[in-house]
């Protein structure tokens, strides 16, 4: 199969020097002022940086044809970094002897400036700020060198901080105007969509939603990096949701997701979504519900990037490897095979399609002020590399642009957008002909397709089993002796990731895209994965958990 990167880069993002405007100038001038009495402390801060968000939005929300929200938002959230000590140990080092580990605390707070062109309010907001995350750097800093002095020596030898070439990249500013949609419009739209569920009674909830964002980056740091990045997005969100007799919520989904409005779904494509969401979930009512599983499966492709997201995606991300209170399932795994000889996997943020998807998960620079970078992951099976931020492990020494977080979190190690790439993949015939095989061999009766799902979560950690969950939203019961394919409902997928890494059997040639928003340490934050359809020789389901309140009496109006 050819294998093809596709970088599509918005016009007016050039690498060239634009004016810097007033509020980038006091960003890096109080950070070189701070860090120069800093200095001079006893204990010292070496290092210091300054982001801030510029947002602009504007969310429009319809219930059954009826306008429910409609209103532009603006702030302005800025987040001050001070590290004390020195790059080889300093004030994020892990705390060890908490059983349930966790990073120092990531959370910042929400810290707003002011919108007007202040720089006098500017200073003084970063001054009271940064001297209050110096003063509880150095109260952190003691803790971790009393706390060195009496555990045992770390695993992991490296530092606590990289060293990075500072980077120069200024964008042209774009203002709100440039992306904002004709909101009446899409008033209309948004109120026709959710109306298009009146007629359908066993729906409780129904909803269309369209959040459009610009966010002005800006970082800076006393290493010398100076950024100023755009990124702008459009979400429209089709929800609507039944009850079955038995209380079981039973939820649907459907997100687009956009860099330019011109490509979000032609009326026609979404009518066609809504009509079979609202039949799929009339039908979902008196499906039955599944029974706990053992057996093969076959997973669409829409559905299989959350499978890799959850069970691949958040053990390679090289920060958390460094905890000591981590399973560390892959950390000494380089050079060996993880996944089927023919699977490669990729991720990379500069990317803002492929294959013709949009990608959520895109960025230029990340939130440490480090270009985003193509990582090859998994290349032919084998693992080659990580995911790394700022925080070194063992043999990564350098930052490859995935040190991520929202506004009001310190930055980890995160996802981007990941591609899974396949050198021999099957026609989706030749997969279901794998599948029956499968099932015959096992004497299984039937297995499952997955066609939807809303999300999962994952531990990694050692303080209890290292295991996934993926909420699959719609299932089929698929027969071996080729009777007709039967939707069922209340299905879990659960497991352990090793024994399902070596149950991976094949992929198709049908491509999806997963773009979701996902939530961990240091907040939510947006990725992608475009990945293939998939046959899985062994997985583990259970029921999944179920409210036992009454679906309502009355029918709705």
């Amino acid at each position: 199969m050819k294998k093809s990167l596709i970088l599509l880069l918005a016009c007016f993002v050039v690498q060239i020097s634009f004016a810097q405007d007033d509020l980038l100038k006091v960003l890096k001038s109080e950070a070189d002022r701070n860090l120069a009495v800093l200095q001079q402390q006893a204990v010292p801060a070496y290092f210091i940086s300054y982001r801030v968000y510029d947002t602009e939005s504007y969310f429009i929300l319809a219930k059954f044809g009826n306008l429910m929200i409609s209103q532009p938002d603006q702030q302005r959230l800025y987040q001050p970094f001070v590290r004390v000590g020195s790059p080889e140990l300093d004030n994020t080092h892990e705390i060890k002897g908490d059983d349930y580990g966790s990073y120092n605390d990531t959370y910042t707070g929400s810290n707003l400036l002011v919108m007007e062109p202040n720089a006098v309010d500017w200073k003084n907001t970063l001054w009271r700020k940064t001297d209050e995350l110096y003063k509880n750097a150095v109260k952190q800093y003691e803790k971790v060198k009393a706390n060195v002095a009496v555990k045992v020596a770390s695993e992991d030898k490296s530092k606590d901080f990289t060293v990075e070439t500072p980077e120069k990249y200024i964008e042209k500013p774009l203002t709100f105007k440039d992306v904002k949609p004709d909101v009446k419009k899409w008033e209309e739209k948004l109120k026709y969509y959710s109306s298009l569920f009146n007629e359908n009674k066993e729906i409780q909830n129904a909803m269309a939603t369209l959040q459009v964002e610009l966010i002005r980056k800006y970082f800076v740091s006393t290493e010398g990096a100076e950024i100023m990045e755009n990124t702008y997005s459009y979400r429209l969100m089709i929800e609507a949701s039944t009850i079955a007799d038995d209380g079981m919520a039973l939820p649907l989904y459907k997100t687009y997701f956009a860099h330019h409005l011109k490509d979000l779904p032609s009326d026609e494509e979404v009518i066609r979504e809504l009509n079979k969401m609202s039949k799929t979930l009339s039908d979902l009512r008196k499906a039955p519900v599944a029974e706990s599983y053992s057996g093969p499966i076959m997973m669409s492709s829409e559905a299989s990037g959350v499978f890799f997201h959850e069970i691949f995606g958040h053990r390679i991300e090289g920060a958390r490897l460094k905890q000591e209170t981590d399973a560390q399932t892959f950390k000494k795994k380089i050079g060996e095979y993880v996944l089927p000889k023919d699977f490669s996997l990729i991720f990379d943020p500069q990317l803002k399609e492929y294959k013709g998807f949009p990608l959520s998960g895109n960025y230029i620079y990340d939130d440490e002020g480090v270009k985003g970078q193509r990582v090859e992951i998994v290349k032919d099976g084998v693992l080659k590399s990580f995911l790394m931020s700022r925080t070194p492990i063992e043999g990564f020494s350098k930052s490859n642009g995935h040190g991520r977080g929202m506004i009001y979190y310190n930055t980890v190690t995160r996802q981007s957008n990941m591609l899974i790439e396949s050198n021999n993949p099957k026609t989706e015939k030749e997969l279901k002909e794998l599948f029956v095989e499968e099932l015959n061999k096992t004497e299984k009766t039937y297995g499952y397709r997955i066609e939807q799902v809303r999300g999962g979560f994952t531990t990694t950690g050692r303080y209890m089993p290292n295991a996934f969950n993926v909420s699959p939203l719609v299932v089929y019961r698929v027969y071996a002796d080729g009777r007709p394919d039967e939707l069922v409902r209340g299905v879990d997928l659960v497991g352990t990731p090793l024994s399902m890494f070596s149950q991976i059997a094949a992929c198709g040639m049908e491509y999806n895209v997963f773009n979701g928003m996902c939530g961990a340490e240091s907040g939510w934050v947006p990725v992608s994965c475009v990945s293939p359809s998939l046959f899985v020789k062994m997985v583990e389901t259970q029921k999944q958990s179920k409210a036992q309140n009454q679906p309502p009496i009355l029918e709705r109006p």
